[in-house]
């Protein structure tokens, strides 16, 4: 049995998910992240298998969904994408300070994975916290840099040339959460990556890029994993959903 837990964080609506009758027991913890249009119950299912193999699960609504989502059409919000994943990021050392200080969450114990948005959120999350032990990546892009400038080239002419400027500081500041720019962080940490080859919303070419080039270049340390679904689309499998929760149990 499990039991869910609605939570809020200043801003940030959570689920909290944990074993039935460990509550307020200190357990590795994984923090799951929605993707682009979802909520944080979309995730249920996974939060599901994790909380029954002992692990307590975080799934926080991303900024401008959810709960947090007001009137705007997310047609509106395309260009605000790239601020939602970073605003993301800040959020998880937030809600990992505040769960840690109750006791509930072994800092050391931690995980994180998600889908497409969230996937890109959690190698954005690997990025920046050392403490974190394993990341699961589905349908994600561990290349927001290249990602992004896909996305740009996609739009028309005269939108690239009317948000030039925010386009030109939205990748500056993306460079710092890139891991292909700083794979260093990784320090030899758990990453496994789900994608399929033909997905048109993602494309493959990020994350398989992505692994075969630090796989080339530190064969040592690189410990990163890829499971392709050959002709794929933008979804991701019980199967994937399963083998998360196994990563979870083998490094945490």
């Amino acid at each position: 049995m499990i039991t869910i837990q609605e939570r809020q964080f200043g801003a940030v609506s959570t689920l909290i998910v944990a074993p039935s009758g460990q509550e307020q027991t200190r357990l590795p913890t994984v923090f799951v992240y929605h993707g682009w249009t979802h909520r944080k119950e979309s995730e249920l299912m996974l939060a599901n298998f994790l909380a029954k193999a002992g692990f307590r699960v975080v799934l926080p609504d991303a900024k401008y969904h959810g709960q947090r989502h007001g009137h705007q059409l997310f047609s509106e919000l395309m260009l605000e994408f790239w601020q939602i994943v970073m605003q993301s990021v800040t959020e998880f050392g937030q809600l990992v300070e505040q769960l840690t200080a109750e006791g509930l969450v072994d800092p050391q114990k931690i995980g994180v994975t998600g889908t497409s948005m969230g996937g890109i959120t959690t190698d954005a999350i690997m990025t920046q916290y050392p403490n974190v032990k394993v990341g699961v990546d589905k349908i994600g892009a561990p290349m927001p840099v290249a990602f992004a400038k896909w996305q740009v080239a996609q739009l028309p002419e005269i939108l690239q040339d009317k948000y030039q400027e925010a386009i030109q500081t939205t990748l500056t500041q993306l460079a710092a959460y890139d891991l292909s720019l700083n794979s260093a962080q990784l320090a030899g940490r758990p990453l496994h990556f789900y994608h399929g080859t033909a997905d048109p919303m993602v494309p493959y070419q990020f994350t398989a890029q992505f692994v075969e080039s630090l796989v080339a270049t530190d064969p040592a340390t690189a410990n990163v994993s890829l499971t392709t679904e050959d002709q794929g689309q933008h979804k991701v499998s019980d199967q994937a959903q399963l083998d998360t929760v196994k990563m979870m149990q083998k490094y945490l």
